[in-house]
């Protein structure tokens, strides 16, 4: 959620003054703002349909599991990317609204909240965070990954997350969002009471930021120790050390080693690229939960943190080709295959002019 997105905590003068200005929602999207955002979403959908396109069009890149999350990611992400487009083109056109119309109350509230593109970037971030668990099992915890880890475990996973984001987003937004006895549309305003709106918005940015954070850092710390410990020699010409449990540690075949080390630092990035793109905002969203005077939702400063929380939609297609070494070989070759097809197709047509 952007800092313009929802208000709690104690509020200054200079603060609830923006804070009506914003409750209301009109068209008043600075038009930079709608081109950059256009742009993003664009990108972003091409670009993630492009990873889907590639992981199912290869059998062997199919069956794995890592890559089953991360067509799950592109998914989300494609979806998040349609939603920028849809809600920018979208936007109120400054229509006055019937408080008892039922219309303009799902108008305003499931579609003017932007409920749907915030909850699916809550879902893409549960995605992250349940590929970087699969991970981590897969490295720590290897034989009850190989083991306990099931299909049905995994598909229900992926189902899970994206169903988070709207259960979460969907029983905060919608009931403090609706049309106003004056006839406009007012947005995440209708709190019950102070500590109510206080309480949402800590449990907000712990929910979509905070825990992700610190289970993300844990997980690749772990991973970490784990791997440098596997690799380090041993006296005595030892067989490697032993994971987390106990069980003795079989070194994989130098071209599965290398395959595996290259998912991690892969998803390593990922992740990297998810905190870089989210904490601006975040931050900026904390300090004004807590009431600082000098939070000013409309400066350049906001503008610029939102920007970054919608790169995050577009921005793990080019870490996949650049980095990802399988996806890397299993596009050139499909665009090898398309190129030889295109060849033979060309001479049979000159060959039928001769």
């Amino acid at each position: 959620m952007d800092a313009t997105s929802a208000y709690s905590g104690p509020l200054t003068t200079e603060q609830q003054q923006q804070l009506l200005q914003h409750q209301v929602v009109r068209l008043t999207t600075i038009p930079v703002m709608r081109y950059i955002s256009f742009a993003i979403g664009s990108l972003g959908l091409v670009g993630n349909t492009f990873v889907v396109a590639v992981i199912l069009g290869d059998g062997a890149m199919r069956r794995q599991l890592t890559n089953a999350y991360i067509t799950n990611q592109s998914l989300l992400d494609a979806t998040v990317s349609a939603l920028l487009v849809l809600t920018t083109a979208l936007e109120d056109d400054g229509r006055r609204f019937d408080f008892d119309a039922i219309a303009d109350q799902l108008f305003c509230k499931l579609w003017l909240t932007k409920v749907w593109l915030w909850a699916m970037f809550v879902s893409s971030t549960y995605n992250l965070l349940a590929m970087t668990t699969e991970r981590y099992l897969a490295v720590v915890h290897p034989i009850w990954h190989r083991g306990k880890l099931t299909k049905g475990k995994v598909v229900g996973s992926l189902a899970a997350v994206w169903l988070f984001g709207p259960v979460y987003n969907l029983a905060y937004m919608v009931p403090t969002s609706g049309p106003t006895r004056e006839g406009g549309c007012t947005v995440y305003s209708l709190w019950p009471n102070g500590p109510w709106r206080n309480a949402v918005g800590v449990l907000t940015i712990c929910i979509q930021f905070v825990l992700p954070l610190v289970l993300l850092t844990f997980f690749y710390v772990r991973m970490i120790v784990v791997l440098r410990r596997r690799v380090r020699p041993e006296p005595g010409g030892g067989g490697g050390a032993a994971p987390a449990g106990g069980a003795p540690l079989t070194r994989a075949p130098g071209s599965m080693a290398r395959a595996q080390a290259n998912i991690f630092k892969t998803l390593l990035i990922v992740s990297f690229c998810f905190i870089f793109c989210w904490s601006w905002n975040q931050i900026f969203f904390l300090l004004f939960n807590l009431g600082y005077d000098d939070i000013d939702l409309t400066s350049a400063f906001s503008n610029f943190s939102v920007v970054m929380v919608f790169m995050n939609c577009c921005i793990n297609p080019f870490v996949y080709i650049s980095k990802y070494e399988q996806f890397k070989k299993t596009t050139k070759r499909l665009f090898a295959c398309k190129n030889n097809a295109e060849l033979r197709e060309l001479q049979t047509q000159e060959s039928s002019l001769d």
